[in-house]
């Protein structure tokens, strides 16, 4: 008997840690490494991510019913996955807000000091997340709208997710972009060029009871506020 239950504790103990299966936008990848890292530390359990477009990440939860916890670069793609009954009753909440920037490699001669130069400046390419589907596009298409959409929609690459846009601009001088603000402070490579006006807000929702909800919890505590701060997001 005694045997058994000393073989019984060491399976036990063999056992790892449980972990928490977080879908996140790609835009929070920085910030929310060292919040997870922090979650760890206090909560003894492992925090895996998930990071993409806010718009591939709400169709994989949709399609599987997999993760713990959702978090939206907007509220869109949140409603898709509330209106598909995944979301924690009581648990959806907007946790943060960003700005958009334009952005230039910093070799980059390009000159635009507000976002209306953007329909005569002088490059090639505009690289910014679909603006059909990722969030940050869908804001800045909104915000182009009926500006000068019309004139750099044909220079327009649309990317999966703010952070390839941002790989597109450090590759090339003759390439602009269109990211958030914390995207640009994240790169060493790019320069703020000018800023879109309004913010984009982002949405957080445990998808299961337990510590899905805790670590939305999480996110809107002191230490995981300072985080977002320290990474240049705005808390909510």
């Amino acid at each position: 008997m005694l045997r058994s239950l000393l073989l019984a504790a060491a399976v036990v103990a063999a056992e790892p840690p449980p972990e928490i299966e977080v879908h996140a936008a790609a835009s929070l990848r920085d910030a929310l490494t060292e919040i997870g890292a922090a979650y760890e530390k206090s909560a003894g359990v492992g925090v895996v991510f998930n990071f993409a477009g806010s718009n591939t990440l709400a169709q994989q939860i949709v399609a599987s019913g997999a993760g713990d916890v959702f978090l939206s670069a907007d509220q869109h793609w949140m409603d898709e996955v509330e209106r598909s009954g995944r979301i924690l009753a009581g648990t959806r909440r907007t946790v943060l807000a960003n700005r958009l920037v334009v952005i230039a490699r910093t070799d980059s001669t390009v000159a635009i000091a507000r976002p209306d130069d953007l329909s005569t400046a002088s490059f090639r390419a505009l690289a910014m997340g679909d603006p059909e589907a990722v969030p940050a596009g869908r804001y800045a298409k909104a915000v182009l709208k009926g500006r000068v959409w019309d004139a750099v929609v044909a220079r327009v690459v649309p990317s999966p997710d703010v952070r390839a846009a941002l790989a597109l601009v450090e590759s090339d001088p003759a390439i602009v972009g269109i990211v958030y603000r914390t995207d640009a402070k994240s790169s060493s490579k790019v320069r703020v060029l000018t800023e879109l006006p309004g913010e984009a807000t982002y949405a957080a929702a445990a998808l299961r009871e337990g510590h899905g909800r805790r670590f939305v919890g999480f996110l809107a505590s002191p230490e995981g506020r300072a985080i977002f701060e320290k990474h240049g997001f705005l808390p909510r």
